[in-house]
C-alpha cells in the first residue's frame, strides 16, 4: 500500500504541536500566594487561578496580589478595600502585571499601597483608598497564557476572567490571613473597580457582570473608575473614518480615515474571530489588506514579545526603506502609502489601504450602520454585529456609581465613548454616573500617564473614591409606608419584591425592587 506521506507529515506536526500545548498549559493552580516583592508597605505576590477561556474551556490564568502590610502593624490595622484593577492595551508579555519586568505598574502600586495616601501627607479621610489590597489578572493572552491568543475587548469573557482571579486570590489572602501572615479585612471593607484605555472598557464590564451576577454583597462592591475606555466599539470606528480634528468642540491634528493606534483594529478584529462561533467561516485575510499583512503584524502580535512602541518603530522603518516580505516587495513611497508617520515614535494606518476593498466600502457607507444586522452568514456584517457585541453600553442598567474620566482630545479612544454610554443612559448623570473631562486637550498616552499618577500618587481621585463610596444609585422613590418591611429589608442581603418575596438575584423584569432598604427601578 503506498504511504501518503504528506498526511502523515501533517498528523505527526498536528501531534507535536499538541505535545507543546499541553507543555505549555500545564500549570498548577496555586495553593498559596507566591511573595515576589516588598517594596515599602506594599508586599507583592502572584498566583494562577482557575477560569474559562474565550472558548469555554478550563483554563489555569495568572494575576498579581498587592497588599497593604506596614512594617509594625498594630492590633488595629486592616485591610478596609478591594481594588480591582483592569490593565492598558498591551501587546508584550513583558507588560502584563504578574511579569517582574512590568516596573511601572508595581511602581504605581507601590506608591498608591501605602498608610497616607497622597505624596505621604496625612489624609485620614482617604485611608481606606491606600489600606487596601490589590488584584490585576493577566488576561488570557499573558503570563501563563502567553502562548494563546489574548480576547482583546471580548467583554464578557474577560470581565469572567476578572472576577474569578478576584474570587480566587481573595480565598488565598484568606488563607495568609489564617496564617498570621497578612491583615484581616475590616469588617465593612468595601471593593472598586478601575482602569484606563483598555482597562477602563473592561473595568465597565466587571462593574456590569457583578451587577448581573449578584456579586455586589460578596465583594462590597461600591462602583467603578473609568479612564478613556472603548466602550462602544461602533462609535469609535466611525470617529476613525469621519473625524476630521474637530469633534467634540476640541481641534486635534486627527486625520479622517485614519487610527493613530494602528495594531487595535486587528487585535480587535482577530479577537472577535477567535470569541464568536457566527464568525468561525471568517478568516483575517477577510478583513486585512495583504501589504498590511506582510508588515508582520499579526506575527507580531502572537510572539507577545513586542511593545506597541516596538510595533510602531518596526512599521516607521518599513516606510523608510520598504518591505520584502513572502516573495513581495513593497517601495518605501508604497509603505508611505499604507502609513502616514506624524514622527518617528508615531505611525498611523489608512483604512483604505489597511482594509480589503470589500471591508472598506461597508464600513465606509455610514448608512450600513443605521441598523444592526440580525442575520449570520455575510463577512461584514457579521464583523459588526462583534462590534455591536463587544460595547458595554447599552442593554443593562447600572446601579453602583461610575466615575469616568476621559479626554476630548484623545484621538486612539474618542470621547463619542463616553457620550454613547451618557445616551444609553440619559436619566442618570450626575447621580449615578458623572464625567471629568479636564484632561482635554490631551491625546491618549499623555491622558493616561496624568490618570494613573492623579490615582496612585498625588492623591487626586481620593475624592472620586469617597463619591463611590458614599451609596449607590436610586431613583428617588419615597420611603417605604410599610417601616417594619424597610427594617427588615435593610439587614436582609438579596433582592425583594415589594411584597416582601425575595429573589434568586438582581431582576431581570421592569418594576420596582427593594435592595437593601431601598426602592430601585429596573428599566
Amino acid at each position: 500500500m503506498k504511504r501518503n506521506h504528506k498526511r502523515e507529515l501533517k498528523v505527526t506536526i498536528a501531534f507535536l504541536l499538541c505535545l507543546c500545548f499541553v507543555k505549555a498549559q500545564a500549570v498548577e493552580v496555586s495553593d498559596s500566594l507566591k511573595e515576589v516583592l516588598r517594596n515599602g508597605e506594599a508586599q507583592f505576590y502572584t498566583f494562577n487561578y482557575p477560569s474559562k477561556s474565550v472558548t469555554g474551556e478550563d483554563v489555569v490564568l495568572s494575576s498579581l496580589l498587592v497588599a497593604w502590610m506596614p512594617q509594625k502593624p498594630t492590633e488595629t490595622d486592616s485591610i478596609e478595600s478591594l481594588h480591582i484593577y483592569s490593565h492598558y492595551t498591551i501587546t508584550s508579555d513583558n507588560e502584563s502585571p504578574s511579569s517582574s519586568n512590568n516596573s511601572i505598574e508595581r511602581l504605581l502600586f507601590g506608591a498608591l499601597v501605602k498608610k497616607s495616601y497622597g505624596m505621604g501627607i496625612s489624609n485620614p479621610d482617604y485611608n481606606f483608598i491606600s489600606r487596601c489590597i490589590i488584584i490585576a489578572p493577566d488576561y488570557e493572552g499573558y503570563g501563563v497564557t502567553r502562548d494563546r491568543s489574548h480576547p482583546y475587548l471580548s467583554q464578557e469573557v474577560t470581565s469572567q476572567q476578572v472576577l474569578d482571579g478576584v474570587k480566587y486570590g481573595l480565598k488565598l489572602y484568606q488563607k495568609h490571613i489564617n496564617d498570621k501572615r497578612a491583615l484581616d479585612l475590616k469588617s465593612d471593607w468595601r471593593s472598586f473597580g478601575y482602569g484606563f484605555s483598555q482597562g477602563g472598557a473592561v473595568a465597565l464590564a466587571v462593574h456590569r457582570y457583578i451587577e448581573q451576577n449578584d456579586l455586589s454583597d460578596e465583594l462590597h462592591f461600591k462602583g467603578s473608575i473609568c479612564g478613556d475606555g472603548p466602550y462602544d466599539l461602533v462609535a469609535t470606528m466611525r470617529y476613525y473614518l469621519d473625524d476630521n480634528g474637530y469633534s467634540y468642540d476640541t481641534q486635534t491634528s486627527h486625520l479622517k480615515g485614519m487610527s493613530t493606534m494602528p495594531m487595535v483594529m486587528p487585535m480587535i478584529i482577530k479577537a472577535a474571530l477567535d470569541t464568536y462561533p457566527y464568525m468561525k467561516d471568517h478568516v483575517i485575510e477577510d478583513y486585512f489588506s495583504q501589504q498590511f499583512l506582510d508588515t508582520g503584524i499579526m506575527d507580531w502580535l502572537a510572539s507577545k514579545n513586542y511593545s506597541t512602541g516596538d510595533i510602531e518603530k518596526l512599521w516607521y522603518q518599513q516606510t523608510q526603506s520598504g518591505l520584502t516580505a513572502n516573495g513581495r516587495h513593497y517601495t518605501p513611497e508604497q509603505m508611505a502609502e499604507l502609513f502616514y508617520s506624524p514622527s518617528k515614535n508615531s505611525v498611523w494606518s489608512r483604512f483604505e489601504k489597511t482594509f480589503t476593498p470589500g471591508f472598506y466600502e461597508y464600513v465606509a457607507n455610514v448608512e450600513n450602520f443605521n441598523t444592526v444586522p440580525t442575520e449570520e452568514g455575510d463577512v461584514w456584517q457579521d464583523m459588526h454585529r462583534a462590534l455591536i457585541d463587544n460595547s458595554v453600553c447599552e442593554g443593562w442598567e447600572p446601579w453602583h456609581r461610575i466615575q469616568f474620566v476621559h479626554s476630548k482630545g484623545d484621538m486612539v479612544v474618542p470621547f463619542g465613548n463616553y457620550l454613547s454610554f451618557r445616551d444609553a443612559h440619559p436619566d442618570g448623570e450626575g447621580e449615578l454616573y458623572r464625567i471629568d473631562d479636564s484632561f482635554t486637550p490631551q491625546d491618549h498616552t499623555s491622558a493616561g500617564t496624568q490618570f494613573f499618577w492623579a490615582l496612585a500618587a498625588y492623591g487626586t481621585y481620593g475624592k472620586y473614591f469617597k463619591w463611590l463610596d458614599e451609596g449607590e444609585y436610586t431613583t428617588g422613590i419615597e420611603s417605604m409606608e410599610n417601616s417594619l418591611l424597610f427594617t427588615l429589608h435593610s439587614s436582609l442581603p438579596g433582592w425583594y419584591t415589594l411584597d416582601g418575596r425575595r429573589l434568586n438575584g438582581r431582576p431581570t423584569t421592569k418594576g420596582i425592587y427593594v435592595y437593601k432598604g431601598k426602592k430601585i427601578a429596573i428599566k
